[in-house]
This record gives structure tokens, sequence and C-alpha cells, in this order.
């Protein structure tokens, strides 16, 4: 990860929390993923441990890091994210999951709507590798749902905002088992080819910096993927 200018005059910790936020939001340190230390900020940045003390305080005080004693700082994973907690039993009807899913369509529509603003040529790429690994998918089982899902956190992360990719990812989480469940009665190959399909439309709309478009374009996919799964 490249080490963007420092300006002259600057909030030093704010700055390293900013770089460390972009880092997130664009699926460069992904939740789960450690954080480099204090000593390769400070270097990588030119700044006191002090300094990225205050900004790994900053980020830990949003939700966005973890500390892990002895062993370092951490992205947040969905399920140490503090912005949204779901107890599992919350989620012990189908309408709990169709009312998470509402959830999911309301974020993810708003998501790829600021992907078209925001995307860059890395983020493009993310997206079309994603398609293509859900293309090469031979089954409708969690490899499916795990293809599936990395293009929607692909759109998210191409935001730039990574407490809309957290927030996604934690949804997205809580839905796995759930989708993995109700796709197992499905055509495997209509499935498939409808998903690439509608996954190729958002892509579209991202590509020609529409937010319109690629918002239109994931709320009809979300939709139709709702029925499919019947939630």
């Amino acid at each position: 990860m490249a080490a963007s200018p420092r300006p002259e005059r600057v909030d030093l910790p704010a700055f390293v929390a900013d770089e460390v936020r972009t880092w997130i939001a664009a699926g460069k340190l992904a939740p789960g993923s450690k954080v480099p230390t204090e000593r390769e900020l400070g270097e990588m940045y030119q700044v006191s441990r002090i300094v990225v003390r205050e900004a790994i305080s900053r980020l830990r005080h949003e939700g966005l890091v973890v500390s892990q004693q002895g062993k370092g700082v951490f992205v947040a994973s969905p399920e140490d994210s503090r912005f949204l907690q779901i107890p599992e039993r919350s989620l012990s009807t189908p309408e709990d999951y169709r009312k998470l899913y509402e959830l999911r369509l309301v974020l993810e529509t708003g998501a790829a709507g600021l992907a078209a603003q925001h995307r860059s040529e890395d983020d493009l790429q993310a997206l079309r590798d994603a398609i293509e690994d859900l293309r090469k998918v031979q089954t409708l089982d969690r490899t499916y749902v795990t293809s599936d899902i990395s293009f929607h956190r692909a759109v998210s992360a191409a935001t730039r905002n990574p407490f809309l990719a957290i927030m996604a990812s934690f949804v997205d989480t809580r839905l796995r088992e759930s989708i993995a469940l109700a796709i197992r009665s499905l055509d495997y190959r209509q499935t498939v080819d409808i998903t690439v399909s509608e996954h190729e439309a958002i892509y579209q709309g991202i590509l020609d910096r529409s937010p319109a478009k690629a918002a239109e374009s994931m709320r009809l996919h979300l939709t139709n993927a709702s029925r499919r799964l019947g939630l």
C-alpha cells in the first residue's frame, strides 16, 4: 500500500486515520486483516508513534478497527463492528430474514450509486473478477454464495465509504446461511446465468459512472433475488 503525499499543514492523526479508512474502503485492508504496525505507519508517513496511536484510537472509537492483546490492530470484522448488533434470537423466523434482506436492499442500492461516482480502475477489475468467478461456479452451494457476496463487497468497496462497506458486510454475513439453504431448490444453470447477467448490468452502470443506472440495476437484482429465494 503506497502512502499518499502528506500536506504541509494538517492534523497528522486525522491524516493517518483518513489514509487507513481509504485502505479499508478500497478493500486493500479487508475485514479481519492486520493493520500495519505503529512503526510501519510511522515510517510510511514520517510521523511519530504518538501520532499513529492517536490515529488508531480514533479508528477504534469509530468501530473500524479492534485491538487484540499481543497480536496487534485488525480491521473490524462484521461480527466485531459496533455499527449494527443483531442478536441471534432476533433472526428466528422467515419474516426476520425478509426484513434483514430489505435492509440489504436499501444499503446496496445506495452503495451501487456511490460506486458509480467513486470507482477506480482497480474497483472495476475487482468487479470483473467477481463476475468471472461466479460464471465458473459448478454447483449451488456455499461456493456460489461466496462468489455472489464477493461481487457485492466489491461494489461496497468502490464507494470509498468504509462505514457502508462494513455495515453491508455485516448484513451479508447474517444472510449467508439462509441464502445457502434457499438456493438448494433452484435450477443451477439458470440461477447462475441470471445472477451473472444481473451483476453485469450493475457493473455496466458503475463503468458508465451512472449512479441512477447502477442503483436501479442493483435494486432489480436484489428484488429478483429475493423472489427467487422466497424472502
